[in-house]
């Protein structure tokens, strides 16, 4: 499992759980535009600005656009749709 308060490889796909599911981001990229302004720990999903998955971690931020849930290839869109009240959720550290 990651660990978002370590640097990240973000030249791999992140492995972590959401609702004790296994959650893979996919091709994680930095992330450098509009975000919500409280402060989350690391791991803590800080916006979903414009369909982005975007997620606090030491690296910075990082946004992701295709993911696995519980098996299920989906984009970040099709997730927060599905769970519409992300913003302030924290991913196991």
């Amino acid at each position: 499992m990651v660990r978002f308060n370590e640097l990240l490889d973000l030249s791999n796909p992140i492995i972590t759980t959401f609702r004790q599911k296994e959650l893979v981001l996919l091709n994680p990229y930095l992330y450098d535009g509009p975000i919500t302004m409280q402060y989350l720990p690391y791991g803590g999903i800080q916006s979903v600005f414009n369909y982005h998955l975007i997620i606090n971690t030491v690296n910075g931020f990082i946004a992701v656009d295709n993911l696995i849930y519980d098996n299920n290839k989906m984009t970040s869109k099709e997730f927060i749709e599905l769970f519409p009240n992300l913003v302030n959720e924290v991913l196991p550290n």
